[in-house]
C-alpha cells in the first residue's frame, strides 16, 4: 500500500514539473495586450505550416513569408509528442480559429506578428522555461 501511494505521488510530482509555467502564459498575454496584436480568424498558405511551441497554450505558426501566434482553448499536452502538425479540417491551405486543431487541440485565436515579435516571444519562452530555473 505504501509503495503504491509513493509511486502515485512520484508520478503526480513528475507531471507537475513537466507542465509549463502559468507565468509564461500571463507574460505572453501581456505581450499581446501591450503590442496591440491584430486578431485573425484565418491563416492562408499554399505550403506547410511550421510550428514552434512556446508553452502548452501558445505556439508560433510560420510560413515562408509570415509568422503567427496561435492560442489554444486549453492547455495542449499533446504538443510534447514527436511530430506536431496541424489537423486541417475544411480547407487544406487554410487554418481557422475556433474550428481547426493542432494535435487535437482547438485553436482559439490567431495573431499576426512580425519576425522581431516572434523572436521576442521565443526569448521570453526560453527565459521562463523550467530547464533554466
Amino acid at each position: 500500500m505504501k509503495r503504491t501511494i509513493l509511486t502515485l505521488l512520484i508520478v503526480l510530482l513528475a507531471g507537475c514539473a513537466a507542465q509549463s509555467d502559468p507565468k509564461l502564459d500571463d507574460a505572453i498575454e501581456d505581450f499581446i495586450a501591450v503590442s496591440g496584436l491584430e486578431e485573425l480568424d484565418t491563416i492562408k498558405s499554399r505550403e506547410q505550416f511550421g510550428i514552434s511551441e512556446l508553452s502548452e497554450r501558445y505556439v508560433l505558426l510560420t510560413t515562408r513569408k509570415d509568422t503567427y501566434l496561435a492560442r489554444f482553448t486549453r492547455r495542449c499536452y499533446e504538443l510534447n509528442e514527436n511530430q506536431v502538425t496541424p489537423d486541417i479540417r475544411y480547407d487544406r491551405w487554410t487554418l481557422r480559429a475556433r474550428f481547426d486543431t493542432i494535435r487535437g487541440c482547438r485553436i482559439e485565436k490567431f495573431f499576426a506578428i512580425d519576425s522581431a515579435q516572434a523572436e521576442e516571444l521565443e526569448m521570453l519562452a526560453l527565459s521562463r522555461s523550467p530547464e533554466r530555473g
